[in-house]
């Protein structure tokens, strides 16, 4: 099998870096306040300029928008609120052209209560759609049995019209699909087959270690029984889930250079392990599986490395890695944790060490230029689960605020009032002025893609760790074709010194602080500044 538009031995998914945009909020061309498919195809140049080799949309395909685009009614149709079909097929061609490929999100657990699947479903329990969905009958009078949603509700719906309930795992409005149906399974190989003979080069799938549950029910551990340590879920995790992954991995398989990631649903600090079991063999099931362990961590050189050698830990030995800080159901890492100092130099830290471990790189929108979680007003939340659970949780709007390209009013994103409300820093952090700022964390993250981008050592190089956190210090070698790069992060607010084992010389590639580059110096009492990182070459 051939790979479109390969570079040397470079595999796109792999050894390159990936954009995640959610489509709502990275720009508005038509005036209604919601970002759509021209947006991003009139500020390809912003992802061309950073050098990034995929972009992850958000869905994008017709939705009643219970859960903006998560629910979905038709799954090989554009929602009008993002465009037309004859948009998304001008965004992949001039995408394409660019050398940027496109990944759909994929939703295959639920649908919306809105899709024709489901209406039919529920009309009737001898509908011939009825068994596409899991619908049970209550027990003495009682629910079917305690399993609850991802936001700590009931995940049964009763149905007065057929006398029976059915499951959801997240809002009422996203009822679960049956994938012990293998109708389902064959529906879902059409709308694969749909979208990559339109040329899209893969798809993250949703929450697919939720896709097949229990056949028996049995009961999920209480509250109680988690906090001693009980984590079986019933309702996911199936072994039967990564059979069926292995089904829809060949199908992609037969298509030129195409793959799959899948967003593995876990509780904080991290579940490598089950990432693990999702990837299978490294070969047969999903090419790359989200670990958040990173992700949850808290500003300390210990606990990261700790996190990155569970999640190393979990990959089998012909998997792949991925590395992700935020997304678009959690906090911003920019400043996730309230009154934390320096946010800056944090940022920098986060992003060299993201940009120069071993495995994949998303990178969320706006993370580039540094934009904070947004601060909404309780009129303004549009997020269903923030309305239930305000003030004690204000939903995931936050991380979704809109894309702040400029000073102008609404940051360049709209012209009409956004969906959501910009980020009240937009008139001094937005694109156009990072890009003029030498010391932006903006021109930070172009100088550090290009250098990944130019040293196989780092795009796909083998990783050693040096300094495993202790004294606040997290460093470590990639290594390809004899070729060596170490890595020093300094979590610390205070100088550190270090001193590397070598005799050799190390020239500095990259430094977070503005020292000179290209300089060689030796490891011997070598003075790191207060939350720098350092990228160096060994002579």
């Amino acid at each position: 099998m051939t790979e479109r538009n390969r570079t040397d031995d470079l595999i796109w998914w792999k050894h390159g870096i990936i954009y995640h945009i959610y489509v709502l909020s990275f720009k508005d061309t038509n005036g209604d306040g919601y970002g759509d498919l021209r947006g991003i195809i009139e500020n390809l140049d912003h992802l061309k300029n950073l050098r990034i080799h995929a972009v992850w949309l958000s869905p994008v395909f017709k939705s009643p928008m219970a859960d903006f685009g998560y629910d979905i009614e038709d799954y090989c149709s554009i929602d009008p609120v993002f465009g037309t079909m004859d948009d998304f097929d001008e965004l992949i061609k001039k995408a394409h052209d660019s050398g940027i490929k496109i990944i759909l999100d994929m939703v295959m657990n639920h649908t919306s209560d809105k899709h024709p699947w489901f209406i039919s479903s529920a009309s009737s329990k001898d509908d011939p759609k009825r068994n596409w969905y899991i619908w049970e009958k209550g027990r003495n009078g009682k629910l079917p049995n305690n399993w609850k949603t991802i936001f700590g509700h009931t995940a049964w719906e009763y149905d007065a019209r057929t006398d029976e309930y059915y499951y959801h795992s997240f809002l009422k409005e996203q009822p679960d699909l049956n994938w012990r149906n293998p109708e389902v399974k064959e529906k879902f190989f059409k709308i694969f087959r749909f979208w990559l003979d339109k040329g899209v080069d893969g798809f993250r799938l949703d929450a697919v270690n939720f896709i097949v549950k229990d056949k028996k029910l049995r009961k999920n551990p209480n509250l109680i029984e988690l906090l001693f340590g009980k984590r079986k879920f019933y309702s996911r995790n199936r072994i039967e889930s990564v059979k069926l992954l292995q089904d829809f991995r060949n199908l992609v398989n037969s298509y030129d250079d195409r793959m799959m990631v899948g967003e593995i649903f876990s509780l904080p600090p991290g579940e490598s392990n089950v990432v693990g079991f999702y990837l299978s063999s490294g070969e047969d099931t999903l090419n790359m599986a989200f670990d958040f362990s990173l992700l949850f961590q808290r500003w300390s050189a210990r606990k990261y490395y700790k996190a990155v050698e569970r999640s190393y830990g979990g990959i089998p030995s012909k998997g792949w890695p991925s590395i992700v800080l935020s997304n678009h159901d959690l906090s911003r890492s920019y400043d996730k944790y309230k009154f934390s100092n320096h946010p800056l130099e944090k940022a920098k830290i986060k992003a060299m060490l993201q940009l120069t471990l071993k495995g994949t790189p998303f990178i969320y929108y706006g993370e580039e230029i540094g934009m904070k979680n947004g601060s909404i007003p309780k009129d303004k939340i549009k997020d269903p689960i923030g309305k239930i659970y305000w003030p004690l949780y204000k939903g995931r709007d936050g991380a979704r605020t809109p894309m702040q390209w400029d000073g102008s009013v609404n940051a360049g994103f709209s012209d009409a009032e956004p969906w959501l409300p910009v980020n009240n820093d937009y008139e001094i952090n937005n694109v156009i002025a990072q890009k003029i700022n030498e010391y932006s964390l903006l021109r930070f993250y172009s100088r550090l893609i290009s250098i990944r981008n130019s040293i196989p050592a780092l795009s796909r190089g083998d990783w050693i760790p040096v300094s495993k956190g202790r004294d606040d210090i997290f460093s470590y070698i990639r290594s390809a074709g004899g070729e060596y790069l170490l890595i020093v992060l300094n979590f610390s607010t205070r100088e550190k010194s270090l001193t590397f084992q070598d005799s050799n010389e190390f020239c500095v590639v990259l430094s977070t602080s503005g020292r000179s580059l290209n300089c060689f110096v030796q490891l011997k009492n070598f003075s790191v500044r207060p939350l720098e990182g350092l990228i160096f070459r060994v002579k």
